[in-house]
């Protein structure tokens, strides 16, 4: 008998721990999946659509609003009326920079489809290397490039203003 119940609480304690071992696998991804990375100016190469290349740190002296998105994105067009809104009214205080890591063709379709007058980007690295696993992602700067904020998912127009508000 008792051979029996030391087998038993062997596979308990093993059957435990891989029950733990499996669990913490998962919470740990399921976190890693949420984190919204930082993402330093300096670390993002971003051209013009029409292919030349943006110097990020030539935007300091003004906020800047990036919002990583993609044509595709149902939740990243819903968006863009309200950047273009926030665009319009603190167009001259504000710059804002749409960036896509998608094929520019794409992008030059999308804007010449919708009447915003967003400034487009393409992305030289795909937003997985830049720790972007979903869009939309947006970081606001400070006029010195410091990030003050950052949302994963829908940003609404009234929090966007908001933050501007209180960084210009």
């Amino acid at each position: 008998m008792k051979p029996i119940n030391y087998m038993n609480k062997t596979f308990l304690y093993l059957f435990a721990i891989t029950i733990i071992f499996f669990s913490s696998f998962f919470i740990v991804r399921k976190v890693n999946r949420n984190r919204i990375p930082q993402i330093n100016l300096s670390a993002l190469t971003i051209k013009a659509l029409d292919g030349s290349s943006i110097n990020l740190e030539s935007l300091k002296g003004k906020p800047l609003v990036i919002n990583f998105w993609g044509t595709w994105c149902g939740p990243c067009r819903q968006e863009m009326p309200g950047f273009e809104k926030a665009k319009l009214k603190y167009s001259d205080k504000v710059n804002f920079l749409m960036v896509s890591d998608e094929p520019v063709d794409k992008l030059l379709k999308f804007k010449a489809a919708n009447n915003y007058t967003l400034f487009y980007a393409q992305s030289q690295k795909p937003f997985q290397e830049l720790g972007i696993t979903s869009v939309p992602f947006t970081y606001i700067y400070d006029a010195t490039g410091m990030l003050v904020f950052k949302r994963k998912d829908v940003l609404c127009e009234e929090e966007l203003e908001k933050v501007i508000e209180s960084i210009r």
